[in-house]
């Protein structure tokens, strides 16, 4: 009897055991952080006796949260509508907002300013996981910014961390906060057809995030544990090169260098006649903890003798990225004081000289080409902390020139950087952008982004929250130039109609297949990677044709396969599970409404896939949309059962749990 009481102790001893090694990664943080407080100030731990044992109990509670105590502990994370999980019973989110409590007494004492930097060096050390060095450059550049933006918070807790830490934060800013004003619609508005200019369609080149890297070093060690490799300092003092980076590029976490780029334009000249070309973005390389704004005007006048160079004659369009910003995603409003606006980026960009970095431009006629600065929706601009209700009123800005636009019987085209359903631009943002575009959908005739990298395109609603709607208007992102991450550069030139409505009627994707060339220095030919009408054999490029794609893209697995190998441009890419999930998700997602992914055939919680039934959803959709799976009938009921199955997994893992909680209160 005694030997089995002893055997259950044990086992409970190595059940704690077991539950205390879950995060005692965030426990040890937790302590470095408790220690770095008392050894640098122990005088002001003396004088702040109230504050400093609301920080212990705070690092008391978040070590007990994180080492599996049953009273405290709760695996199953707060859920938000998204899907996505909330930090703010974590030992980070916790440590993070009591720092802030801390040092907003050193603030009140009138103590230096300085200690609000080490405040941010600190949390982006020891709560984001970058290096030391970046971190101290980041602070450094941010500091004149970081300063106004917190003294106009008071430094609450809730707000600064959230800047920092994703979803720290349960109170936030009320993303629904505003809403765009809109006019009433004509009543049927009729558009005119212009006459064609020509029998040939418009040429027009995309490139986009080219993150022109002047240290790229061939030979350089391309597989290294820093934010950014393929330097000559990226491999350590003796050590054996893992992955040599190549003389045109490399698949890893590399930018390029400034003759790739080069060799890029010299094959789009043998390519024929370009009319006109769309620069989307993102110039600087990844160092975004060395930006500074000469660095940034020098590559901004490279590239553009280099574009001027190769197409003199031909006209070129810009748009700013948040890699424009110097801090990076660093984009101050109007209302902000001068001296914080990149005014200087403006007039370098002379068609950029508004306030706001956005201008419209007549290219043919009936044709307007505008361009949106969506550094204003980029979540991490902290200049947006401060207000984000139409920041600089660049949306209504928007809604104006599309209203002049319609008034005179004109098409739009729309040139920005980042997505709206991105998870980077704000949701207040990308819902009333979203409302301009349903509304304006007979002026608006393409939209062109970039910013994510790979290839894809989102399909808008006529109803925003509903994908069953009728489809009514296009976004595309055209993949990047850069590898960055391990991906072959890649532009992309669109076929438009020289008139009529100046619809797109297809498009062509060309890339430098980097594998190919591995390490050869010889000038290399840009390989055409697909056309968009042949490669998915649509009728046409509307916005019908391309929500029926995705149906087949969802259910079809040779179309979901090649569409995977043209995102990412490459043969040997795997997009399973959660990958597949957010791919699929964002051909639809216009904004952060993840009811707009319901047509899923699988769950969005990435832990509940060994859950999933084992077979593939997959079958093949007809030109009028209707699927037919190829699965058996027992097949198909064990995927109706599966929300069932999910329920029961879950009750008995809360069961589980209650049961841990008594034998361990047993002990």
């Amino acid at each position: 009897m005694q030997t089995t009481y002893q055997a259950k102790k044990q086992t409970l001893r190595e059940k704690k055991l077991e539950l205390k090694k879950r995060n005692i990664k965030t426990n040890e943080e937790a302590l470095t952080f408790f220690s770095w407080i008392i050894l640098s100030y122990p005088k002001m731990l003396i004088m702040q006796t109230a504050n400093c044992f609301i920080l212990f109990c705070a690092i008391v509670i978040a070590f007990l949260v994180n080492s599996g105590n049953p009273l405290l502990a709760n695996d199953i994370s707060a859920m938000k509508d998204d899907g996505s999980t909330l930090n703010t019973d974590s030992a980070v989110c916790m440590a993070c907002k009591m720092t802030v409590i801390f040092f907003r007494s050193i603030y009140e004492q009138n103590r230096t300013r300085d200690s609000l930097i080490d405040v941010a060096t600190f949390i982006c050390q020891y709560f984001t996981h970058r290096e030391s060095l970046i971190c101290y450059s980041l602070a450094k550049q941010f500091r004149e910014e970081l300063l106004f933006v917190v003294e106009k918070l008071i430094l609450q807790p809730d707000a600064l961390c959230s800047m920092f830490l994703n979803d720290c934060s349960n109170s936030g800013m009320d993303t629904s906060a505003w809403n765009i004003t809109l006019p009433s619609k004509w009543p049927d508005q009729k558009y005119p057809t212009y006459p064609a200019m020509r029998e040939d369609n418009l040429r027009v080149l995309h490139i986009t995030d080219l993150h022109l890297d002047p240290e790229y070093a061939p030979g350089s060690e391309a597989n290294c544990s820093s934010e950014l490799c393929c330097h000559m300092q990226s491999e350590s003092n003796g050590s054996t090169i893992m992955q040599k980076s190549g003389y045109w590029g490399t698949l890893a976490v590399c930018d390029i260098p400034y003759r790739t780029v080069e060799n890029m334009l010299q094959n789009i000249q043998k390519l024929g006649k370009i009319d006109y070309i769309l620069v989307g973005g993102d110039y600087e390389s990844h160092m975004d903890w060395t930006y500074t704004k000469e660095d940034h005007l020098k590559t901004i006048r490279n590239l553009s003798a280099v574009l001027h160079e190769y197409f003199e004659n031909t006209p070129i369009y810009w748009t700013l990225g948040n890699h424009e910003g110097v801090p990076v995603n660093s984009f101050a409003p109007h209302y902000i004081p001068e001296k914080y606006r990149p005014q200087w980026l403006y007039d370098e960009l002379l068609s950029l000289q508004k306030p706001r970095g956005c201008y419209t431009v007549q290219l043919y006629p009936g044709l307007r080409l505008i361009s949106l600065n969506s550094g204003y929706c980029e979540t991490s601009n902290f200049w947006l902390r401060i207000n984000e209700t139409d920041p600089d009123g660049t949306l209504s800005w928007l809604v104006m020139e599309l209203k002049q636009a319609e008034h005179d019987g004109q098409y739009v085209h729309i040139l920005s950087h980042i997505p709206p359903g991105d998870n980077e631009c704000l949701e207040s943002w990308a819902r009333n952008y979203y409302k301009i575009i349903a509304r304006f959908s007979k002026t608006i005739q393409a939209q062109f982004f970039g910013h994510i990298h790979v290839d894809s395109f989102t399909v808008f609603y006529e109803n925003m929250n509903d994908d069953s709607s009728k489809p009514i208007n296009m976004l595309y992102a055209t993949p990047s130039v850069t590898t960055f991450k391990h991906l072959n550069p890649a532009f992309r030139i669109y076929e438009i109609e020289p008139g009529i409505n100046y619809r797109i009627v297809n498009f062509h994707t060309y890339f430098l297949n980097l594998t190919k060339i591995g390490m050869n220095t010889t000038s290399p030919v840009w390989e055409l990677l697909y056309s968009a009408k042949e490669e998915y054999s649509l009728n046409d490029l509307s916005p019908a044709s391309w929500d029926l794609l995705i149906n087949k893209i969802i259910y079809e697995k040779s179309t979901y396969n090649r569409f995977i190998r043209n995102s990412n441009r490459r043969d040997n890419f795997i997009c399973e599970k959660k990958c597949r999930y957010n791919v699929l998700c964002n051909l639809r997602k216009g904004h952060h409404n993840m009811t707009l992914c319901n047509h899923l055939p699988f769950p969005r919680n990435p832990r509940y896939f060994k859950s999933y039934p084992s077979y593939k959803l997959l079958g093949t959709v007809d030109n009028a949309g209707k699927t037919t799976l190829t699965v058996t009938k027992q097949q198909q009921q064990q995927y109706t059962n599966i929300i069932m199955l999910l329920k029961k997994k879950l009750r008995s893992y809360i069961l589980k749990r209650f049961l841990q909680l008594f034998l361990l209160s047993q002990n």
